[in-house]
């Protein structure tokens, strides 16, 4: 629990909120959600206990507070434990994650890609404690046809495609790029 408390503190500096804490049935993980600030204008959903197995954290985005966020994220944290179990794999950028559903409803995304932490400020990518090393990396919802793409061309050429089309991360109802 200490690991869990020093990386609830590095959130609320970085994002300069207080965490509140959830817990979802889809996986036996704790999830900080960091309300928005006049200096961030949206809300951030932190794993804090994915370190245990792969020493890495998941952050995802939204506009509003949704609570299926954070059922998806326990989701995909599911996926990322069972991966680690099988694999003995670390999560890196470009791994994606089948939702099995779209991620909101009307939704065309249905499937997250793990890339670096854009959002977030130099320095924030990583978290130590002197012991451990902890990454810290984003869940961007895709498209099955994105997720397609990436796995084809890559998660450069993927974010290169959101770039020159606009792509914008947070909105959940985007149509797809491809």
């Amino acid at each position: 629990m200490i690991v869990v408390k020093q990386l609830l503190d590095h959130g609320e500096r970085a994002f300069g909120s207080r965490g509140n804490l959830y817990q979802s049935e889809e996986a036996d993980v704790l999830i900080a959600v960091y309300p928005p600030t006049k200096k961030r204008g949206w809300w951030t959903y932190a794993t804090l206990e994915l370190h245990r197995t792969g020493a890495c954290e998941c952050l995802m985005y939204s506009y509003r507070f949704e609570r299926e966020m954070i059922t998806m994220l326990a989701r995909v944290a599911n996926q990322v434990i069972g991966k680690w179990e099988q694999e003995r794999r670390r999560l890196t950028p470009g791994d994606a994650f089948f939702l099995g559903s779209s991620i909101q409803e009307s939704s065309h995304l249905d499937f997250v890609i793990t890339t670096p932490a854009d959002f977030e400020e130099d320095g924030f990518d990583y978290y130590t404690n002197g012991v451990e090393v902890i990454t810290f990396l984003m869940l961007h919802a895709i498209a099955s046809s994105e997720a397609s793409f990436a796995m084809q061309h890559g998660l450069d050429a993927l974010e290169d495609l959101f770039i020159r089309t606009g792509v914008d991360s947070l909105d959940f109802k985007r149509n797809p790029a491809i």
